[in-house]
């Protein structure tokens, strides 16, 4: 009955994952200014009850209620091409003014690799999109600014880590490197994905 659900009502596909529960999110990641000359910092929100200075979460399932008052929404969903591969789109926002969102990474997920080609990486800050965030399993550089790493694909979990250097905006061209509290990579989960 609940896949009949999802199926009708296009809304509701987004909180339906195949086990019957709503898709949750644990992302949690850390905005610096970039060290690497050339690249103006982007602008922090004020104040936000997501984390203090540059620390943001979203953890929740999806359309449960962050602590803005605006619903979470958690989408995790993965598209199967022929040779087996996942085309993967992960999204957590709160209110159109936060979110992460990873966005065409194709993941072998037999054995964790991403490809580069499509793989785009995209942070909103208080309404800004920092979105010129192309991804791999390679290290940060300019022309691929956001690695992949440690990707694990179980039942309908997706687990990996990410670590952004410049990830520009392609509004203003500024940006923000994007990463754990103390640098290096952050953990993003994501459970009760579609498609897996």
């Amino acid at each position: 009955m609940s896949r009949f659900v999802c199926v009708l009502l296009p809304v509701l596909a987004l909180s339906c994952a195949e086990s019957g529960g709503p898709v949750s999110v644990d992302a949690e990641w850390n905005l610096t200014c970039p060290a690497a000359g050339g690249v103006g910092c982007g602008s922090l929100a004020e104040e936000t009850c997501l984390g203090v200075v540059g620390q943001r979460a979203i953890v929740g399932e999806h359309r449960q209620l962050a602590c803005t008052g605006d619903p979470i929404i958690a989408i995790c969903e993965a598209v199967e091409g022929p040779d087996g591969t996942r085309i993967v789109s992960l999204e957590a926002d709160v209110g159109g003014k936060f979110a992460f969102e990873l966005r065409g990474a194709t993941i072998d997920t037999g054995e964790g690799d991403v490809e580069q080609t499509g793989c785009n990486v995209r942070i909103i800050e208080d309404q800004l999109s920092y979105d010129i965030g192309a991804c791999g399993t390679e290290p940060p550089s300019m022309e691929q600014p956001c690695q992949l790493s440690n990707v694990s694909v179980e039942g309908g979990d997706v687990v990996f880590d990410i670590q952004c250097d410049s990830l520009l905006s392609s509004t203003t061209g500024l940006a923000f490197n994007v990463g754990a509290v103390g640098g290096g990579p952050t953990t993003i989960r994501f459970a009760n994905c579609l498609g897996f």
